[in-house]
């Protein structure tokens, strides 16, 4: 378990890598998020090899031509690169994970190619739970795991028991690793989950570059 407090910024500018796979080379995915001021656009350049996924944790960002909130997430498709814009108003927290898959299973792949069908690593979803929900806990032997809360106490559920949890923070887990969430008693907990699985896996329908809000997840898992 590898747990990151804070780990969405309030102010813009900001930016901080919270999973570094260089750190921690048996994590299947790098972390980073960023806050970006109102307004403002960023080009992000494209990753050959690998998808990368963006995540909005707070504010609103247009991305695809569309308006995306807080829990929604958009999958980018290996070597397609795209423009992220901060809707005015407030600055726009968005979470980045890109998978690491081992050197040796990384095709060969020009700008251009068609990349391969199994491209799809990640998968997101946005779980809100009632007062003393409960979502988990789970061990997933295929997948490493994250989970952010966006809003709400509540506490994490895994191998040393219950750690609590306050708005912004993160936790990244290991594969096989039990994982899960509990709402605090005094209102409502909302938090993005995802999971990283391993090159050529299926773990959802293809998102493609369309921007999606999974549902909510069972309360009692």
């Amino acid at each position: 378990m590898i747990l990151v407090p804070a780990a969405v910024p309030r102010t813009a500018p900001a930016f901080q890598r919270l999973i570094d796979p260089e750190q921690r080379p048996a994590v299947r995915a790098g972390l980073t998020v960023e806050a970006l001021p109102p307004g403002v656009r960023v080009e992000q350049l494209p990753y050959e090899s690998v998808e990368s996924v963006t995540v909005v944790l707070s504010g609103r960002l247009i991305a695809a031509g569309r308006i995306l909130s807080p829990g929604e997430a958009l999958h980018h498709r290996p070597g397609t690169s795209y423009r992220l814009t901060a809707v005015r108003g407030a600055p726009t927290a968005v979470l980045t994970v890109r998978p690491t898959p081992p050197r040796a299973v990384i095709p060969a792949q020009r700008s251009g190619s068609a990349p391969a069908p199994s491209w799809r690593q990640v998968e997101v979803g946005t779980v809100r739970l009632d007062p003393v929900g409960v979502c988990g806990p789970y061990a997933d032997r295929a997948a490493d795991a994250f989970l952010v809360v966006l809003s709400g106490a509540s506490s994490f559920l895994g191998e040393l028991g219950e750690v609590p949890l306050l708005p912004g923070d993160l936790v990244y887990v290991r594969a096989g690793e039990r994982y899960g969430l509990r709402a605090g008693r005094r209102g409502p907990v909302t938090a993005v989950l995802g999971r990283v699985g391993t090159p050529g896996a299926t773990l959802g329908p293809e998102w493609d570059s369309r921007p999606m809000r999974s549902g909510q997840a069972d309360p009692q898992g």
